[in-house]
């Protein structure tokens, strides 16, 4: 061997070194986050949101965030905790452009916050009704449950192009409180050796009840006031100012436990796992969970969610269904789902004020009775209204004799569909 051939295979020799000594723990993120990641992208849009399914695939598995869970979760936690995601073109209430990449993570079980556990709640333990009334509120609102249903939405900015990309803010939803977004830097991030680098955000996931959280001290610090709330509604009125430290529930120091247990990242996503959007039956995937765990299923159904079909397990309660936890969902939502709120995103459209053929589901605000087969006079109430995002016109027979006209504050996904004539009020003159 030449000098010159010595000195090529002591540079490989380092090369293959210095790679394998990277080690796959906590570090800085990086800037972007797609920059070592393959890039052979299918044209397949199977989904039809103009992202194509490599591409979907690749940024969830680039954003796919680390779970550490607490050290006293059940035993069984890595072989029944299954990912299903989406990824969403949007154009965020900023004008920033990007896509929506959501998680939701399906358990077989939740544990709630005071079964079999050994904790005692401030002086409600022993006494669980008196005059008829719930007295232990940890078991009436956090209580065991088959099925455990965890979202977390992650906003993905696109700088030109899908392999220059970067995670902005984190949008969280946990029990009963309302979403709330942190920024990206609120989270650490790990590097799990697949050549994305640091790109991964670490979860923190509460013991036996799932909620996600960004840091331990935020977990184990975890106040909800949803008891009180509770009480307040079922009494009809506000408790007044001298009585509220009385009527407060406090929170148990063991509400939530996080940290000290088993990491898992699903490196193993697969592209059935991706349940597609709403624009038409033919775009949602309503098989994903086939063949895993909880075959049997439909992502997109709002039926509640007992976790694996087996039947043994004896289940007093569900959680809740699956299909509100998608952007851009057919299904009706709640008001504390994002995509229930004007302003969360912004769809797209083919560019016309009047496109015919197309359709946009919820988010009305008025509803108006037409005299005639013309979209003209619904867009120009859409125009003349500043709460007007989106409208969309029933054509004559759809909906009854007449058509009708529907105000929307947001934009919902633009979908085909021969009843009607939509469009963004920013399209229109």
């Amino acid at each position: 061997m030449n000098i010159k051939g010595f000195q090529r295979l002591c540079s490989i020799l380092i090369a293959v070194v210095c790679l394998l000594s990277v080690p796959s723990s906590v570090h800085a993120r990086n800037s972007l986050g797609s920059q070592t990641g393959p890039t052979n992208l299918s044209s397949n849009d199977f989904d039809q949101d103009g992202i194509d399914d490599a591409t979907e695939l690749r940024l969830a598995k680039i954003y796919a965030p680390l779970l550490i869970f607490d050290e006293g979760e059940q035993d069984d936690i890595r072989n029944n905790v299954f990912p299903l995601f989406q990824v969403s073109p949007i154009t965020f209430s900023n004008g920033e452009s990007g896509a929506m990449l959501v998680f939701v993570f399906l358990y077989d079980m939740d544990y709630g916050a005071d079964f079999d556990q050994g904790w005692t709640d401030w002086f409600t333990d022993p006494i669980d009704t008196a005059a008829g009334l719930i007295m232990d509120p940890f078991d009436q609102f956090f209580g065991m449950h088959c099925g455990d249903t965890e979202v977390i939405y992650f906003f993905i900015v696109n700088y030109g192009n899908w392999d220059n990309t970067r995670l902005e803010s984190i949008y969280w939803k946990r029990h009963y409180d309302d979403i709330y977004q942190t920024s990206d830097d609120e989270v650490s991030y790990g590097d799990v050796g697949d050549g994305y680098g640091p790109t991964h955000p670490i979860i923190y996931v509460s013991e036996d009840k799932h909620g996600m959280y960004p840091n331990h001290d935020d977990c184990e610090d975890y106040k909800t006031d949803v008891v009180k709330e509770k009480l307040e509604d079922a009494a009809g009125y506000v408790v007044p100012g001298a009585l509220e430290e009385l009527i407060y529930i406090p929170v148990t120091p063991k509400m939530e436990d996080c940290s000290g247990g088993l990491e898992i990242y699903y490196n193993n996503l697969s592209p059935n796992w991706n349940v597609g959007e709403s624009i038409s039956s033919d775009t949602m995937n309503t098989h994903a969970l086939d063949g895993t765990f909880y075959e049997g299923y439909n992502p997109w159904e709002n039926e509640k969610f007992y976790g694996r079909t087996d039947t043994v397990k004896v289940c007093e309660g569900a959680a809740g269904g699956l299909g509100g936890k998608w952007c851009g969902t057919p299904f009706p939502v709640g008001s504390d789902h994002p995509c229930a709120r004007p302003g969360w995103w912004l769809s797209g459209s083919s560019g016309q004020c009047m496109n015919y053929g197309t359709d946009r589901y919820g988010s009305d605000y008025n509803a108006i009775e037409m005299v005639a087969d013309d979209p003209a006079p619904c867009v120009q109430a859409c125009v003349n209204d500043p709460n007007c995002v989106s409208y969309s016109f029933v054509r004559p027979g759809y909906q009854g004799e007449n058509a009708y006209c529907y105000l929307k504050n947001d934009a919902p996904a633009e979908y085909d569909n021969d009843c009607c004539v939509s469009g963004l009020r920013t399209d229109c003159p």
